[in-house]
């Protein structure tokens, strides 16, 4: 069965990719006309016009970097219709000027200059002048910076014959095509000048003689090829040499600007496509959307200790390596020849820190992503788990990279049908630094490096994070669905693409939509896996089209070079599908936070378990005694504590049988510890309780305490034995707080008698016992020291004086036993802002 759902994918998978391949050259920006130059043979190109324009660029600086004119394919459909303009890539075939080459030639900055990091301020500054090459490698454009020196000169008497020798034979238009419109100048430079020069002295290395002049041609043939309009600027110039023996003088022009335009071409190229309200609300919109989620899932489970810190610590660094590598290679290939060491330290640690939050970033979505994925109990989490820990041959693997494959050939046959039913084309997308891989080096390396990120940040954020939040926030299938693919469509219509869309911002919320469906069916049905495959295999093959087909081979080996790529992964997963072990054979995996969690759980249901047995060996409910009302409570600071209280009917061996014992047992320390001497020493309390007087319990439990006990450990203890028939109080005291009783109106301390050893701190202690008549109306307090050491936020304790206060502020006389204890209990939690500094026991007697 499984077999059958995987072939069904592969066969999906191979309609997709059939089906963009034969759309590709309607479909593709660069389809048909792939690069044909490489950065060298243009930088070649570059040297050689230099030399002929009267410069060299061996002491220059060159930045070279692809182009793409898609506002001018833009203005061309504006113009002609939709339907009559072919797509652009055989526009560019037949010599249109969508796409090309830029250099700039400048000089490098000095260690003295100041600080220079935007690519237009250092190039307004050190810029001499730039170079736009078409399709085919043709120059077709010249211009100036007008802050700085023109370092063109072309040598000649005639300004006629240095404008055609320039357009002609250095720029290679021919002008036998082309008809001069009228210029009213005169056709010499020595003419105008040499009369003047004679008359001044020959230092003079670049003179002015004169004022700027325009060329501009039409093309004259309607069926000739080439641009329809040119245009050339030049300045007059003479250039003087002085020397011991001879003084020469050079008449010329330097080239102001150059411009050779098709119909409907505009002066200024536009990296990209205009950015509307909507497209920036689409950007920003999702960007902010994903942040969101990632950071609050991401927080989430570390907060919850449910992270896998090696891991999420390899994902930032790796993320962060490979952002600022790719930048760094930028610098190196294109800006850094401009930079003083100042510069490139600014620019590297910009990118060091906008690498490191690409890194977090990355890091908190692999954390939300896992967790809620591991809660889930997903499939290909466990290959996860294998590949952490450097295992790979799996049939599984196999199987997931097969299924990855066969969802990239579906998002690329669904790219390609939606690009077509709308007519429009996709292109590479310009970053900051334009389209910026054709200049790189090595190329194949940085292409990989962006589509590796391109990848880890697609997948865990807009895919991983997005699904697990809504899988587990929606319970509904179907509206989990609807909503999934709607977000979805809408992050990668905002964020994410390696490639744009030429048309509305709505083309790519509908075929993004159409791709979420997909994305979303892979998740349910494989995972994660399988999706970062399938997007690394489309993000890939879009990535290299640029390349593909070009006649240079320094340009073609980047194409036939990723397709191997993409294709030893293939390989690998027919083989270990065909012969790999199952996943499940190496056993699962536990991660170490899940084994935490594990071990907490289990403490916490031992101390549950604790904390009811400790609340079992107290009393429920009170005894039901006529004329004796009785009511205590036990409240521990921790979920156990060392306090112990009971109260039950007794005898004392005597005739007057009838007695309620009391006692109150507090163990020195808090919480685990403290219980379990608390339960010991109930047990011992309870088997004389009952039927011995006070002060003959603590005496005999003394040396057992003492020997089971450490000496860091003591229990002080308090006994009261209250005689039904005679009213009489008979009190033991082990160290334990004074007890105190109101009587009418006014509460005092009982001070029972020496010694007042705690349990357990000697072998033997004679304890004595004090007795006193109780009155009719009389209220008895017993408590532990957690009442009076009670303490407020500021640090205040609650103190002995305050209880006495309490005590006589409170309407013991109307109110009963159990109301006075819960009185009690409510002052010392608000004075104490419900945070106790110990276990607090009492016992209120009134009779």
């Amino acid at each position: 069965m499984t077999g059958q759902r995987l072939a069904y994918w592969i066969f999906l998978g191979v309609i997709g990719f059939a089906v963009f391949f034969m759309l590709h050259t309607s479909i593709s920006f660069d389809a048909g006309s792939p690069i044909q130059d490489s950065r060298s043979s243009i930088e070649g190109k570059t040297a050689e016009l230099a030399t002929q324009l009267g410069f060299s660029v061996d002491s220059l600086k060159l930045m070279t970097t692809r182009t793409q004119h898609v506002n001018y394919y833009e203005a061309l459909k504006d113009s002609l219709g939709d339907k009559s303009v072919p797509p652009a890539g055989k526009l560019s075939k037949r010599g249109m000027n969508l796409a090309g080459w830029k250099v700039d030639i400048g000089s490098a900055q000095k260690e003295s200059d100041d600080l220079l990091h935007e690519q237009e301020d250092f190039l307004n500054k050190l810029g001499r002048l730039e170079l736009q090459y078409d399709h085919q490698g043709q120059v077709r454009r010249i211009s100036t910076y007008a802050s700085n020196k023109n370092i063109t000169f072309v040598a000649g008497d005639s300004l006629f014959a240095i404008a055609n020798h320039i357009v002609q034979d250095i720029l290679g238009y021919q002008l036998q095509n082309y008809k001069l419109n009228y210029v009213d100048v005169k056709d010499t430079l020595m003419s105008a000048a040499e009369p003047e020069n004679s008359q001044r002295s020959l230092n003079l290395s670049n003179t002015d003689v004169g004022n700027n002049m325009v060329f501009n041609w039409s093309r004259s043939n309607p069926n000739s090829t080439g641009p329809e309009k040119l245009s050339l600027e030049v300045k007059p110039i003479i250039r003087g040499t002085d020397s011991p023996t001879i003084s020469t003088i050079r008449y010329g022009v330097s080239v102001e600007s150059f411009k050779a335009l098709d119909r409907y071409e505009p002066d200024q190229f536009k990296t990209s496509q205009g950015i509307s309200n909507f497209d920036l609300i689409s950007t920003f919109g999702s960007l902010g959307i994903l942040v969101i989620l990632v950071f609050f899932l991401g927080i989430k489970h570390i907060n919850k200790g449910q992270v896998e810190w090696r891991r999420a610590l390899s994902i930032l660094v790796s993320l962060m390596l490979g952002v600022l590598g790719w930048r760094v290679f930028y610098l190196m290939n294109t800006i850094g020849g401009f930079f003083n060491q100042t510069s490139e330290a600014v620019f590297i640690l910009n990118n060091l820190v906008f690498a490191a939050a690409i890194g977090l970033y990355g890091a908190l979505a692999y954390i939300g992503w896992e967790a809620a994925a591991r809660t889930r109990d997903q499939d290909q989490v466990h290959l996860l788990d294998a590949f952490w820990s450097k295992k790979f041959f799996f049939r599984e693997t196999g199987e997931s990279l097969l299924r990855g494959y066969a969802l990239g050939g579906v998002m690329l046959g669904i790219f390609a049908v939606g690009l077509y039913l709308f007519g429009t084309e996709y292109y590479q997308a310009d970053s900051q630094y334009g389209f910026a891989e054709p200049s790189m080096q090595p190329k194949l390396l940085t292409i990989n490096i962006a589509i590796w990120i391109n990848v880890w940040l697609i997948a865990l954020g807009h895919v991983g994070v997005t699904t697990e939040f809504l899988k587990s926030h929606i319970k509904s299938q179907w509206l989990f669905y609807v909503t999934g693919i709607i977000l979805l469509g809408f992050l990668f219509s905002g964020t994410g693409m390696m490639v744009e869309i030429i048309g509305p911002i709505w083309y790519d919320l509908i075929i993004f939509s159409v791709f979420a469906a997909a994305i979303f069916y892979a998740m349910e049905l494989a995972g994660l896996l399988t999706f970062s495959t399938g997007w690394w295999v489309f993000a890939g093959v879009l990535m290299v089209m640029p390349y593909w087909g070009s006649p240079s081979m320094d340009v073609a080996y980047v194409s036939w070079s990723q397709f191997f790529v993409l294709t030893l992964p293939l390989i690998y997963a027919f083989i270990a599908f065909r012969y790999g072990n199952s996943v499940s054979d190496i056993g699962g995996y536990i991660p170490e936070y899940q084994e935490r969690m594990a071990n907490h759980l289990r403490v916490e249901k031992e101390i549950e378990i604790a904390r009811e047995s400790q609340f079992k060996l107290m009393p429920l409910q009170p005894p039901s005694i006529k004329d004796v009302d009785v009511y205590g409570f036990f409240m521990p600071s921790f979920e156990v504590g060392g306090d112990y209280f009971d109260y039950i009917i007794g005898t004392n061996g005597t005739a007057d049988s009838q007695v309620l014992n009391m006692t109150i047992a507090d163990v020195s320390g808090k919480a685990m510890k403290a219980a379990m001497h608390a339960v010991f020493t109930s047990g011992l309390l309870l088997s004389r309780l009952h039927r011995d007087a006070p002060e003959a319990i603590l005496r005999e439990i003394t040396p057992t305490l003492h020997t089971r006990t450490d000496p860091q450990t003591f229990i002080t203890c308090i006994i009261a034995q209250y005689h039904l028939v005679s009213h009489k109080l008979r009190v033991a005291n082990a160290g334990h707080c004074l007890p105190i009783l109101k009587r009418d109106g006014g509460a005092q301390f009982i001070y029972t008698p020496a010694p007042k050893y705690p349990l357990g701190v000697r072998p033997a202690v004679d304890y004595e016992a004090m007795e006193i008549q109780l009155q009719k109306g009389d209220f008895l307090l017993l408590y532990s020291d957690g009442l009076p050491e009670a303490v407020n936020p500021a640090g205040e304790r609650f103190g002995f004086e305050n209880l006495i206060s309490l005590i006589e502020s409170l309407d013991t006389e109307h109110s009963s036993s159990n109301e006075i204890s819960m009185e009690i209990k409510r002052r010392v939690q608000k004075f104490s802002d419900y945070q106790l500094a110990d276990d607090t026991t009492i016992i209120c007697l009134k009779v």
